[in-house]
């Protein structure tokens, strides 16, 4: 159907005679839909059904409802859209790797349903759809109806997948590449064994295997190989049209897209976890707890900082501050641009998961449940008490979390 063409935002949406038609409309029901609130056919054309949809969004976020699309509606839409609707790509979000989703999930959740999965490893989602991946195989799960859209033969995922263009790319000793919308497999890459997770960035797959990054177009086919002296590298860290990861030769690289050496940095101690990129600057937490900023274009350091003996996992960043936690269950707040300690907390069990900072609240895995703390007050709440926590992963409007028995979902009161 030809629309009427008008950007969102550019006028007020309402129910009328003659109902209001446009690609504004459209990108209206299409943002409504993905949150959950439309449940109809995507038309562009706001009748009753985009009308109930709108009252519904309005009543959730507080809003008058009056079933019209003004300043506030579209305002807190424009902020949905622009950080991606439920996209969360990468086990750290992104392929920056920030671990930070700017929604409101309050500390005080409520359990809404539960799958019978066990053993999963990593959770995804785009748009429409949350992806499930379990020691041997992959599920797609809508988010709107949580049926289970498709789900693979026997495969063995040796780390989490990513999400990029339609399609899920599974490190699985080969780089198996699967359709996102029907779970079929597209192509293997054979060329390394491949037990990390990839970047990708202007069709291009950015694939470690040991001491060596690889570059494949979407046909597969090498574009260059670049070897450091380390026996591990890793996973790529994308920004600037630049290439980031560290090598257990103690050193942290950049790359051009062409697999040039842009800069290349020596540091103390190996690097196990991917770097970070955040507020201009990349981040590299070595596995003696020295933290480290380092300027992303010109490879030098900006600030060291020695955090107590304690290997530390994947931190997690929120606009006031980065957020670091140790095996030993320490939670180190340190402020991005000074290295400054700004509050210390203990979990009351071993983690088991990288945290995850959302606007209000900080989730963290345990071996005793899920820790959701108040980042005003750091009074914290504890879920699924008793059950060891394996993986997290916020949506705009809900929290998934997989236990080693079965998968959850919460969301506010």
């Amino acid at each position: 159907m030809n629309l009427p063409q008008y950007a969102f935002g550019s006028r007020q949406l309402k129910r009328q005679k003659p109902l209001i038609r446009g690609t504004d409309v459209r990108q209206l029901q299409q943002a409504l839909k993905h949150m959950g609130f439309f449940r109809a056919r995507v038309d562009g054309i706001f009748g009753y059904k985009t009308y109930e949809a709108v009252r519904e969004f309005q009543r959730y976020f507080n809003l008058r409802q009056s079933g019209i699309v003004a300043n506030d509606e579209i305002n807190l839409l424009k902020e949905f859209v622009q950080m991606g609707i439920n996209k969360w790509l990468t086990p750290w979000r992104d392929f920056a790797y920030s671990s930070y989703l700017p929604v409101s999930i309050s500390a005080e959740p409520r359990l809404v349903r539960t799958w019978n999965i066990s053993d999963i490893i990593a959770l995804n989602s785009t748009s429409d759809r949350l992806i499930v991946t379990t020691k041997n195989q992959i599920f797609a799960i809508s988010l709107i109806s949580g049926d289970v859209l498709w789900k693979t033969a026997r495969l063995f995922p040796e780390a989490p997948p990513v999400i990029s263009e339609g399609q899920l790319l599974v490190p699985a000793q080969n780089l198996e590449i699967l359709d996102l919308y029907s779970g079929k497999s597209l192509y293997s890459l054979d060329e390394d064994v491949f037990t990390t997770p990839v970047a990708v960035s202007n069709s291009k797959i950015y694939a470690p295997s040991g001491g060596a990054v690889y570059a494949f177009d979407r046909k597969g086919h090498v574009l260059w190989r670049y070897r450091t002296d380390g026996a591990f590298c890793t996973s790529p860290t994308l920004g600037y049209d630049l290439i980031f990861f560290a090598s257990y030769d103690r050193n942290i690289y950049c790359l051009d897209d062409k697999g040039v050496l842009y800069w290349k940095t020596k540091i103390s101690d190996i690097v196990k976890v991917p770097l970070a990129l955040w507020d201009g600057k990349i981040f590299a937490v070595l596995q003696d707890a020295w933290i480290c900023a380092i300027n992303p274009l010109l490879g030098e350091i900006l600030w060291q900082k020695k955090l107590p003996d304690e290997e530390c996992m994947m931190p997690a960043f929120h606009p006031d501050f980065m957020v670091l936690v140790n095996y030993e269950g320490q939670v180190t707040a340190l402020s991005f641009q000074s290295a400054n300690i700004k509050w210390v907390i203990e979990l009351p069990a071993a983690p088991t998961t990288s945290p995850i900072a959302l606007k209000e609240t900080l989730f963290i895995g345990t071996e005793e449940g899920l820790m959701a703390y108040d980042l005003k007050t750091l009074e914290y709440k504890q879920y699924l008490t008793g059950e060891k926590i394996t993986a997290l992963m916020p949506t705009a409007l809900s929290l998934f979390v997989a236990t080693d028995k079965r998968l959850a979902k919460l969301m506010p009161k």
